[in-house]
This record gives structure tokens, sequence and C-alpha cells, in this order.
């Protein structure tokens, strides 16, 4: 970017705006829980008011900016919530239909009518509406799709150009399969979503890759739980040596890597024979825990608890990411929670540990913003 942009970052929390640092876009945050705010002052990032409603209204003076950014709360639209969000999803969009984002007061009546959180996911579309700013970028949850598609319409008759998808987290770095909802918009030029630059999950079938792009990174990966020196044990697919760094089982084990698992890593037992190394084997000679047991349930349902072996991305993390367990045992860091966030050391997390881990769940992975707002803002060649 030739010249610095400024960016307002509603509900800010601190994904985007690490993402924005990292870019050099200069980022005003609009945060309302305390601890967040404190978290924002310690790693550098200016919160100019806390009420997302104050700017609407009229009651703070909004500054002039370049770039939109708004992840509005999700919690009444999550699979993981409650569901009153899903549930008034068609009143939502009959809001749009009727241009209630023209009248914050309007607006705020719609909240009242249902659910507070839930009104607050046209606060964005009102600062467009209102401010005509050059890039915008929402984000929610997938379930959250059909709202952003309806503003994008009302975007485009606007002069926007749109562009909305779901995007897969770990196509992008995220050592973590997060979906989220997508808009990005831009007055002048073509708004574009990032290009996968790593290969997408696949739950059912682990070891398929897409072509053309890295492979998707582990939970070992990200946690500095492998090194490169590894290699020397690489066998082909039919078990033929590629290397010769070769030990047996009456030999100490070679450098392990989260690689383990990728259909050609493994030992040779005492009469030559090969044979593949499991999550376990690798977790005991490393002393690594094997397994993370997701604290929330596939689809919504609370007896499929999901489980990753450490040589896979991490599943979902939420506000309560710390309910993840190691192996069953041991609950998920704040740390680790972190870096699977994409936070890179030193970032400082101010408040007690349930708020704290509130704080990471929530956010944007900076690598994803990070992406999504390099594609938004590049210049054209």
């Amino acid at each position: 970017m030739s010249e610095t942009i400024t960016a307002l970052d509603l509900f800010a929390g601190t994904g985007w705006g690490v993402a924005c640092q990292r870019l050099g876009i200069r980022e005003m945050g609009v945060e309302i829980m305390p601890e967040a705010i404190a978290t924002r002052d310690a790693n550098g990032m200016a919160t100019i008011y806390r009420d997302v409603w104050d700017g609407l209204e009229g009651k703070f003076h909004v500054p002039n900016y370049q770039l939109l950014i708004a992840s509005p709360p999700c919690q009444t639209f999550s699979l993981a919530g409650k569901g009153s969000g899903r549930a008034a999803l068609n009143e939502v969009l009959e809001a749009i239909e009727l241009h209630a984002y023209k009248d914050p007061t309007q607006l705020r009546e719609f909240g009242e009518k249902h659910d507070p959180r839930t009104a607050l996911v046209l606060a964005p579309l009102a600062h467009v509406w209102r401010d005509r700013p050059e890039y915008v970028a929402f984000e929610q949850v997938p379930t959250v799709l059909p709202v952003w598609e309806a503003c994008a319409d009302v975007m485009r008759e606007w002069g926007y150009s749109v562009d909305v998808a779901v995007l897969n987290a770990e196509q992008y770095g995220v050592p973590q399969t997060r979906k989220r909802a997508i808009l990005v918009g831009r007055l002048n030029g073509e708004a574009k979503l990032p290009t996968p630059t790593h290969s997408r999950y696949y739950s059912n079938k682990p070891e398929k890759l897409d072509c053309g792009v890295k492979k998707w990174v582990s939970i070992a990966e990200a946690l500095g739980w492998t090194t490169e020196e590894a290699e020397g044990s690489t066998y082909t697919g039919n078990n033929k040596l590629a290397h010769q760094a070769v030990r047996t089982l009456d030999q100490p084990a070679p450098t392990v890597t989260a690689g383990h698992d990728s259909g050609n890593r493994g030992f040779i037992d005492s009469d030559g024979q090969f044979f593949r190394a499991t999550a376990e084997q690798v977790s005991a000679l490393q002393s690594y825990p094997t397994v993370l047991r997701s604290n929330y349930g596939t689809g919504g349902d609370a007896s499929k608890r999901g489980e990753r072996t450490i040589d896979q991305p991490a599943p979902t993390l939420t506000s309560k990411a710390d309910r993840n367990k190691w192996d069953g045992q041991t609950a998920l860091s704040q740390d680790e929670a972190a870096t699977l966030q994409t936070y890179e050391k030193p970032f400082e997390w101010v408040g007690p540990k349930t708020k704290t881990f509130l704080q990471i769940g929530n956010a944007v992975p900076p690598l994803l913003a990070q992406a999504v707002l390099t594609a938004l803002t590049e210049v054209a060649a």
C-alpha cells in the first residue's frame, strides 16, 4: 500500500487490529469490553470509543476513515449458541428490505423486539450507508451468509464492487478449521477475496490435499512440536527409502515431526520391515499429547465432541477454548489457544482466565484477517 489507510474497526477485539498492525493500516477500534480495551492498550491499539451505537447515533464524532471493518456479535447466530438470531433471520432480511439501517432508532427498536446483538449485525451496513468508506470488510459465522448477501445487493446499488463467501481459515495458514462468512466491498476497483495458500482440510479424508497449494498447518507445527530435521526418515508411498537416515527399534528415534502420518513416515523393525508410526507412538517419543478434544459438539450436538490428533489442524476454538482437553485430561493453555488463533508472541492478554479465553475465542484469526485485508486493499497492476 503506497499510502496509509485509516480503518474504523467496529466490535474490534484484537484480531483485525493485529492484522492492521502487520499491514501498516492505522486502526481505530470501537470496543465495549473493558478487558479487551485493556488488552488493546497493552498491545498498542487505539480504542476511540466504546459503544457502536454512540458513533451510529451521533453521540461520538467518528473521524474520517477509508476502511470499515466489522465483526458484530455472533452468539445468537452461532451453532454453539441458543440460536435466536437464526430464528430471526427472516426478520433481519426484512429489516434490510425496509431500509432499517438508514435509521438508528428503527434499528434499535428492531433489537428490542428480537435481540440487541441480532440488531447489531446490521450496524455495519448503517455505517456504509452513512459514511461510504472506500473499503469494507465484514466477518461473522457462516449462518450469517444470507445477511451478508443481502447487504451485498444493497451495496452494489450504491456503486460498490462486493464479494461474499464462507472462507475456511486453514486455507490461509491458520492451524484450525474455522469457517467464517466474509463480505468485502470496494468503491473504486474490484473487491476480491483472498486466494487460498493452503489446502482445505477434509475431515472425512485427511490425506486428501488440494493441488497447487501448501498443506494445511497442523497443531504440532503451529505449537513448535516439530522440526525439519525429521526429513531424514522419509519414505516414498511404496515404502522405499527416500533418504538413508534410518533408525531401528533399538536406537534412539530421529527427530519427530507432525508429518509422521502423511503416509510415508515410520520405523524399521529388527527384521528390516517398515511400519507406519501412529500419533500415539510419536507422542510417546516426544512426550507431547496426542489428541485435542473439542469443547463443543459437531453440528451443535454436544454428544459428538470432535477430536483431532496433533498432526491435524485444531477444531474451531470458541470463547470456552480452555475446555478443550489434551488427551481428555489437560486443558488447552492460554498461550496454546492464542498461537492456534495465529497470535504471535509477545502478545499481552489482560483479564482473568474466562475473559482472556473469551477474547481469544471471539477473535478473527489475525492471519485470516491479514489475507482478507491484503486482497481487498491491493493496488491493481
